[in-house]
């Protein structure tokens, strides 16, 4: 040990000393040398290709030679701000930038440097400015992996998952579930608020996290704001987490807080929020304010409860009231888009309100021009399924509505002429003017080739076909609609835009390619449907086509409806595709439904006349898989 400390000392001189000259004399030239401290068995990590590097560190074997060694010289005041002039020189790159590109690359030129915290909220913060951010990028994820690290030392740690949830994050917001998790108590009711709101964006479940939230948030309802309270219930039906029950409570704090008796003392002038920390308690500045509920905030509740399938009648009952003193009130114009958002959320809750209906359709047909058209489109498409137009005062508001859009469907996109579609079937008592209104409409469809709105465009067809009004161009411009945005389809757009292919081949428009692209996704989603839906999707795109002939076998190879299809026990068949007899009686051995299931194809093909029978397949009573 003396030895070692004797070489230790003759390497480092002065290794006590504070005041040892910043430079080392070898003899021939002055080095500068920085300050800095490491291990002495460490392989400095410098500028070098690591692709090969193999770690051959090997334990000391007594304490000493473990210690860090610091030494007593101090870099020059140039080489210290040049070291340390990252601290500066990042937030003004970060500032300076314009695009994604620019931030992350501010980042990476200063990856070797020691971040603050700030700086992880600045470059988030800057990116949901700038927007339009691949969250796949090597360089956000290796931004993102250095702040999970830090994530236990950051104070505001809500607000940086407000930020990650701007940016759809999700993996991140995910691993960081696990310190929320552990510091939910210490938060204010707005901190969770602003916790839930993130994951809500992201529509990310995180089930034991938003129980543990619920906790939390039950104890708190008196103390929050109103926003805060409809964020939290925003939250929770956008990430489908039905916790009915804080539902419930938060609808009930805001009804104490619409009536006029005196509040509590914690709900009387400014409170502030408690917590299990003394000090917490001591240092905590009162903030929040309970206010009486704005129109704004039932309806933005109302929303929240349709999205979270809660139907709260007294909340609604509440909006009802406050939504027709709002239309009657003369002194203030009506912002068209109250009254639509607010009979949105009640045709969607499947709440009828008669009253309040009439009073906004009178509003809307004595004063159209106060109203756009797509309001004018979206509230006829949900009145006109509610308000029968054998009343007169009805059909004559309805027309008054229809006039006004057809004077402005040029202006109209795809999704707004859709609802407008919808309104004119419903609302026209003139089969005339309703023809000439689609006619109108099908022309506006081909004039705006090349938008790229997602709309329904199954309920667009359809409603235009059964009125005879689809042209070839139109027809063409839908299909290739269908073809962009066939990933948002449900099964029942599926049933309706293979009922109406099937309609339309009659008229000699046919488009065989979306077929086959349409049996491809009913194959691939066919666990989605239920026997009744299938089986009719199966049978429509089989008469609108037929598809292919693999795409035609594995369609109804997933066919569970076909004993029910034909009552008789006798199924005509055909030869599609054509079978020898050995291989027909080996397949029918091996599985007998997928014969069955493919002669009942063939059925409806030779049952319309689109291919001739050949013989008779006998049906089997065998119990479908």
């Amino acid at each position: 040990m003396g030895t070692l400390s004797a070489a230790i000392r003759a390497k480092w001189p002065c290794s006590n000393c504070t005041k040892c000259d910043t430079t080392v004399n070898t003899g021939f030239l002055r080095i500068e040398k920085r300050d800095f401290a490491y291990y002495r068995f460490h392989k400095r990590v410098g500028q070098g290709n690591w692709n090969r590097y193999v770690e051959r560190y090997i334990k000391p074997r007594s304490i000493e030679n473990t210690q860090r060694i610091i030494f007593n010289y101090h870099a020059s005041f140039q080489a210290a701000k040049n070291s340390a002039s990252y601290l500066w020189e990042l937030p003004k790159r970060i500032a300076a930038a314009t695009s994604a590109n620019e931030v992350l690359d501010a980042w990476v030129h200063f990856r070797h440097k020691r971040k603050k915290a700030y700086h992880f909220v600045l470059a988030l913060r800057r990116l949901c400015e700038i927007k339009d951010v691949d969250t796949s990028d090597w360089r956000f994820q290796f931004l993102t992996k250095k702040l999970l690290k830090r994530s236990k030392y950051f104070i505001d740690l809500p607000n940086i998952c407000r930020y990650l949830g701007q940016l759809r994050a999700v993996p991140t917001l995910d691993k960081l579930s696990l310190v929320l998790c552990e510091n939910v108590d210490r938060y204010t009711f707005t901190q969770l608020a602003t916790i839930a709101h993130a994951y809500g964006t992201c529509r990310l479940h995180c089930k034991y996290l938003f129980a543990t939230m619920a906790k939390q948030f039950e104890e708190k309802l008196s103390y929050a704001s109103n926003s805060d309270l409809i964020l939290v219930a925003e939250a929770y039906g956008k990430c489908m987490v039905y916790n009915y029950g804080l539902l419930a409570q938060i609808s009930l704090e805001l009804q104490k807080r619409m009536s006029s008796l005196p509040l509590s003392d914690a709900q009387h002038g400014l409170t502030g929020t408690p917590t299990k920390h003394c000090i917490a308690t001591l240092l905590q500045p009162v903030t929040v304010q309970v206010q009486r509920p704005t129109l704004n905030d039932i309806l933005r509740l109302a929303e929240a409860f349709t999205v979270a399938k809660h139907r709260d009648m007294q909340i609604f009952e509440i909006l009802s009231q406050m939504t027709k003193l709002y239309i009657q009130d003369g002194a203030n114009t009506v912002d068209p888009q109250v009254p639509t958002r607010v009979v949105r959320a009640f045709c969607n809750s499947k709440i009828n309100d008669i009253p309040l209906f009439t009073s906004i359709l009178a509003s809307m047909s004595t004063r159209p021009y106060n109203y756009a058209p797509s309001c004018i489109a979206e509230i006829g498409k949900h009145l006109s399924t509610v308000l029968p137009r054998s009343i007169d005062t009805v059909s004559k508001a309805y027309a008054k509505c229809l006039q006004e859009l057809h004077l402005h469907i040029n202006r109209m996109d795809r999704r707004q002429l859709t609802d407008a579609a919808i309104f004119a079937h419903k609302g026209y008592t003139d089969t005339g003017c309703k023809s000439d209104f689609l006619k109108q409409i099908s022309k506006a469809i081909v004039d705006q080739d090349g938008t790229r709105v997602i709309y329904d465009a199954p309920k667009l067809l359809e409603m235009l076909s059964m009125h005879g009004t689809v042209s070839e161009q139109c027809f063409n411009t839908i299909c290739r609609d269908v073809y962009r945005i066939v990933d948002h389809f449900e099964p029942v757009d599926f049933q309706r835009i293979a009922r109406v292919l099937r309609s339309l081949k009659r008229h000699n428009l046919t488009n065989i390619k979306m077929v086959n692209m349409l049996s491809k996704h009913v194959i691939s989603h066919c666990d989605e449907f239920s026997s009744y839906q299938y089986h009719c999707v199966a049978r429509d795109l089989t008469l609108a086509g037929p598809p292919f002939m693999s795409l035609l076998t594995d369609l109804w190879r997933h066919n569970r409806a076909t004993r029910t299809y034909h009552s008789c026990k006798v199924i005509e068949y055909a030869e599609l595709p054509s079978l020898d007899t050995s291989c027909t009686v080996k397949l029918y051995n091996s599985d007998p439904t997928i014969v069955q299931r493919i002669s009942a194809a063939k059925g409806v093909l030779a049952h319309e006349g689109l291919i001739q029978p050949r013989g008779v397949f006998p049906h089997r009573d065998t119990k479908d898989d």
